[in-house]
Parts: structure tokens; sequence; C-alpha cells
């Protein structure tokens, strides 16, 4: 009877745990150990796993903590020690898991694979390469031999801080010691070339990984797309977006947007605008993310009548669009010389229910600038603190660019003092409108004298 009854709390016990009632299965343990029932390795286990996986890194230290008071034999497996170790590592308390680690050996808890993964991944993690190698050697000499996911967490940590021909190594070092490459193996190779614009290396990977039989998956594509946009090769991009559509595999809307961004970046909006209304057709939906590089890119390509229209069909359209959004159209309304269209959009958007920020009361006093329409700039200037919002650095410069550039110079000299006080400073630009001006304007004493105090 006793027997029949621990087991079914024992059951019950990993039940809870496993559906995130941690809580009770704790005061299950607690009420077992009263009445004189001791939860065995296994089900301690299970508890410190799924705090672990809740994130409760503390509260699954206590629980070994608490089973260390009892006089018996160790009774945390290898299993909870590895989930703790893990979940301190992810904590990025990689110190704190090397110190568990020593711990549980001196207790003659042997450390597995999985043990030495997740020290080797965390120490990776934080670029602590040495201590890294040392664990790598450590195992080798306990006979706990490097498996592929050991190897694959090197390459990984390795390419991502750029080190290319080392991860190269590590991959030769693999394949000698028998373990076959995976595709995640292959892909942190792939997406370290791309990330380096080694792009014809990236492609003797892929190449190497299709004709060992390993199947690229969507993030191989994905990063090879992105490798091919960056460089500006969109031909090679577009081949392997067909492979992928010919191969069933399904792009992600991050892959989508990379295409249309690349085809922008090379001067072809409209290639791009096809990829943007095509995309639904494979399952996915333009986000927020794609409308801004769509119209950005076709008003940076001088085709504001195509973004304007195309940002009122996606108005139209019921979008959630940001604050963000609307400043890509008034920058470039703005500097498509349609500054009434931008200033009418501009007032609306209280309406929308948007505020605008820090970027869109600077777009609109550049816009105002350029058209020489300077008390319009600093009565927004003004009416932008009012509202909250203070100008930074690049307003005051935008500000005052407009200014020398309509040769209100004295009228400057006020807004660099400003500018000055709160700390800011004249950028490039401002620095050669300021030098050309005195250049042209010799005798403007009162400027030339504000201007040697300032710099």
């Amino acid at each position: 009877m006793l027997r029949s009854s621990t087991t079914a709390s024992l059951r019950f016990f990993r039940h809870q745990s496993q559906f995130g009632n941690v809580d009770y299965a704790i005061w299950i343990v607690d009420h077992m150990n009263n009445m004189g029932y001791q939860p065995d390795a296994h089900t301690i286990g299970t508890i410190i796993n799924g705090l672990c996986k809740m994130g409760n890194t503390p509260a699954a230290i206590a629980i070994l903590r608490k089973t260390e008071t009892r006089n018996c034999k160790p009774s945390v497996d290898v299993a909870g020690y590895n989930a703790i170790v893990d979940s301190l590592c992810k904590d990025g308390l990689v110190s704190e898991a090397l110190s568990l680690f020593s711990e549980m050996t001196t207790k003659g808890v042997q450390p597995s694979t999985i043990t030495y993964n997740c020290l080797i991944q965390g120490l990776c993690t934080f670029s602590r390469w040495q201590e890294a190698a040392s664990l790598l050697s450590e195992r080798k000499q306990k006979g706990i031999m490097p498996d592929t996911h050991t190897f694959t967490i090197l390459m990984d940590a390795l390419c991502k801080e750029g080190k290319i021909s080392s991860a190269r190594a590590i991959l030769g070092q693999m394949v000698r010691s028998g373990e076959e490459p995976n595709v995640v193996t292959y892909h942190s190779m792939i997406a370290g070339y791309c990330f380096q614009n080694q792009m014809e290396e990236a492609m003797k990977v892929f190449d190497l990984m299709v004709h060992k039989g390993c199947l690229p998956n969507v993030n191989t594509y994905a990063s090879l797309i992105h490798g091919w946009c960056k460089i500006k090769r969109i031909n090679k991009a577009i081949y392997l977006l067909d492979e992928m559509i010919n191969k069933g595999l399904k792009l992600d809307v991050v892959t989508w947007n990379t295409l249309i961004h690349g085809f922008c970046k090379v001067g072809k909006p409209l290639a791009a605008k096809e990829l943007f209304f095509t995309m639904h057709k494979f399952g996915q939906y333009p986000n927020l993310s794609s409308c801004a590089t769509i119209l950005d890119g076709l008003f940076k390509c001088h085709l504001s009548s195509d973004a304007i229209s195309l940002f009122r069909e996606i108005e139209k359209n019921n979008l959630d669009l940001n604050i963000e959004i609307y400043n890509v159209v008034l920058d470039g309304m703005c500097r498509a010389g349609k500054l009434s269209d931008a200033c009418e959009l501009f007032s609306c958007l209280p309406t929308k229910g948007l505020k605008p920020d820090l970027y869109t009361y600077t777009i609109m006093i550049q816009g105002l600038c350029r058209e020489g329409l300077l008390i319009d700039a600093e009565e927004l200037l003004m009416n932008m603190e009012e509202h909250g919002c203070l100008p930074d650095s690049c307003t005051y410069n935008v500000f005052i660019q407009g200014l020398l550039r309509q040769n209100a110079a004295l009228k400057s000299i006020k807004y660099f003092q400003i500018m000055k006080d709160k700390g800011f400073a004249a950028n490039a630009t401002t620095v050669e409108l300021l030098v050309d001006y005195l250049s042209t304007h010799k005798g403007e004493n009162v400027f030339q004298e504000f201007v040697q105090k300032i710099v």
C-alpha cells in the first residue's frame, strides 16, 4: 500500500512539473520527505529540469542544495546537473556553471557529452576560447569524444567572431574524427562566409553539403540570398529564390524583405515593388519592415509618385502603420519637393493616433528650410519642445544649415549658442557651410567674431 501511494505521488509530481505547476510539485516533495518517502534521482531531476525550463535557475539550485542535506548517496544524477549547468550558461553565469561542474565531479557524478557541450557553448558565447579548448582536451582524455553538436558549437561561435579559417580547421578535424557534419554545421560555415562577403567560398560549402546529401534548409538559403543581395549580385539571389520555390521551401518575410531591399539597393525599385506584391502568393504578407523598405527604395530612386500611390494603397488596407513608416513617407515627400503634401500628412498624424517623434520633427524642419521657409521651421522647432520632444544635435544642425544657406547668418548666432549650451557640436556639413559663408562674407565682423569664440 505504501509503495502504491509513493508511486502515485511521484507520477503526479512529475505531471505537475511538466505542466508548469512547479510550486505545487515542490510542496509534494516536502510532503513526501516529511512522510519519510525519499524521491529518487529521476524525480528530483524532473523538477530541476522544470524549474530551469521556466527560467527559475535559483529555485533549481535550491532544490539541489536541499537534497544534499540528506545522508545518502547523491540524489541528483547527471541529467539534473546538466539542466542547471545549461540554465546557468544561458543566463550568462558561465563561471558559476564551471563551479557546479567541478562540484559534481568531486561528488562522483560523471559528466556526459551534454555537460561538456553546454559548458563549451557557454564559454564560446563569451569568447573564452582558451577555457573551451581546455574542456575539449579534458573530455577527450576522459574518453568522452566530441560529437557533431560539439564541433558545430565551436564552428558557429568562431564564424560569428569572424574566425573563418579556424572554423574551417575545426570542420576538417570533425571529418577526420569520423563525425558527419549536419545542416546546422554547414549553415554555420555558410553564414560566416556570407557575413564577410566571401560569397564564392559560401557557395563552395553549399555545393559540398548538397554533394554530401545534406539538404539545405530555409535558413541556409536565406543566408546566401542575404549575402548576394549585400554585394548587389541580385541575379544570384533570384536564382536561389527560384531554387527554393522549386523545392517547395517557404521563404519567411525577412528573406522577402532582404530581396526587396536588394533590388532597391541596385536601383531596381519597380522589380522590388513586383516582389512586394508577389510574396502573398507564397504564403507571406508584407509587414511594416516590408512597407518601409519598398517606400524608401521608391523615393530614393526618384519615383515619388509610385511611392505615394503605394503608400495610399497600404493605408487603405488598414495595416497598423507606425510613425517610422510615416517618417519614410514624409522624408521622401520633402526630398521630392512635395512639401505641401508632407505638411498635410504631418498635420493628420494626431487623427491617426500617432505622435511625431524627434525624427519626424527634424524631417519637417529640414523640408521647410529647403524651401526657404525659415520662420515656419523656427516655429516648428519651438513647438516640438512645447510638445515634450526635445531637439537633438541633428535637429539644431539641420536648422542652422538652413539659416546659413539662406544667408541668415546673424540669426544662426542664437542657435549656435543654444546648441553649444546644450552640449551639442556643429557637424561636418554645418562647418563646411560656415567656412563657405565666411569666405564670401568677410565684411560681417559681428558674425566672424562670434565664430572665433565658438570654434
